[in-house]
């Protein structure tokens, strides 16, 4: 009798363990269940407001190629072009935008275009980022002139399809124009060349036909590639313009060397194209309710990038606009792209004390 009831209790003792184990493990799986619902709103939600931002964005670019209402005439020597507006600025929009979202729009004039460039800028380029040394500078040359001619005949130091093929993976030259900004890398000796430069931030395939960039659109990355340019000059380059834009050539008189200048004078030009790349940056959502999120919406104040540090990412998207009853085309959609750099955001002009206040607050 006693042996039995023993075997009862421990069968009565493992049932217990038994339901509690699976009670433990339902727990467990119902709070992961939780936990994935509570992360895919956030992400569902971060997304929605992507879309949001990238929508206002697009019609910004309509509303900017729309002639101006009636009103007060400003000055012509007090007028800003208003496409200068698409410089990579942290931008107020016409329609309300999520408060999470931070959005600026990159006119494609403010970069060196890549299927534009001539042999003796494309030496000037390369000239400025390696030196003048023949021996590292004419294999590069002769690697860029195979790549973009319509032969398979190799140049001295150049390379053509049997060289390639030696490659892992192995890949055949274009034997045309770049098609994008990422094949330059393909070019034998480039990737070494630029090692370091976020190509994206410097160059692109879109554009005009111009073979210089407007110092009004300008990445800094860009400028500093430029023959004649220093840290110093790009940098006040990236802040006066903020107050003035610059008409011509003679405006940079004031902050740039005339020896530097001569250098800049045939990269510069003052040209905007119809191409834009639109670069959104989208913080989670904190807890609030509807009623202040509607309200904050309305207000549309710009907010800036929660970090401060270089090679932020955004969700990139370019596009080519065609007047301004249709929407932009798109062009080319890049999920992680990086921004350019923004470190001037911080520098205060002298001249312009109002610009922080206006934009930040």
């Amino acid at each position: 009798m006693n042996k039995q009831r023993g075997v009862i209790i421990i069968i009565v003792l493992w049932f217990i363990v038994i339901v509690t184990v699976i009670v433990a493990a339902l727990a467990n799986e119902t709070r992961l269940a939780a936990k994935t619902v509570f992360h895919n709103k956030k992400s569902l939600q971060t997304w929605n407001d992507t879309l949001q931002a990238l929508n206002a964005a697009k019609m910004e670019l309509l509303i900017n190629r729309m002639p101006d209402p009636p009103g007060e005439e400003i000055p012509l020597s007090e007028r800003k072009n208003k496409r200068y507006r698409f410089n990579g600025q942290l931008l107020t929009l016409a329609y309300p935008v999520p408060t999470t979202t931070s959005i600026r729009i990159y006119d494609q004039s403010g970069k060196i275009n890549l299927q534009s460039l001539s042999k003796v800028h494309l030496r000037q380029l390369l000239e400025n980022k390696i030196g003048t040394d023949p021996e590292k500078l004419q294999p590069l040359l002769d690697a860029w002139n195979d790549w973009v001619d319509r032969d398979d005949f190799e140049r001295v130091n150049g390379a053509e399809k049997k060289y390639y093929e030696t490659l892992s993976p192995p890949y055949e030259p274009r034997n045309f124009r770049l098609e994008t900004v990422e094949e330059i890398l393909l070019i034998k000796g480039f990737k070494k060349a630029f090692q370091g430069v976020e190509i994206d931030t410097v160059f692109t395939v879109y554009g005009n036909s111009s073979r210089g960039i407007n110092p009004n659109l300008a990445t800094r990355e860009a400028l500093m590639l430029l023959p004649g340019m220093t840290g110093t000059a790009a940098d006040n380059i990236l802040v006066k313009r903020r107050k003035k834009d610059f008409k011509s050539i003679n405006d940079l008189n004031e902050f740039i060397e005339p020896e530097q200048l001569a250098k800049l004078r045939p990269w510069i030009n003052f040209s905007s194209s119809n191409f834009y790349t639109i670069a959104i940056q989208t913080q989670e959502r904190d807890e609030e309710d509807e009623e202040s999120e509607v309200e904050k919406s309305v207000e549309n104040k710009v907010i800036p990038p929660s970090s401060s540090e270089e090679n932020q990412r955004a969700y990139m998207i370019t596009v080519q606009t065609k007047g301004f009853n249709q929407l932009p085309k798109v062009l080319l959609v890049n999920p992680y792209g990086v921004l350019p750099s923004t470190s001037h955001e911080q520098i205060i002009d002298e001249d312009d004390d109002s610009f922080l206040s206006s934009t930040f607050n």
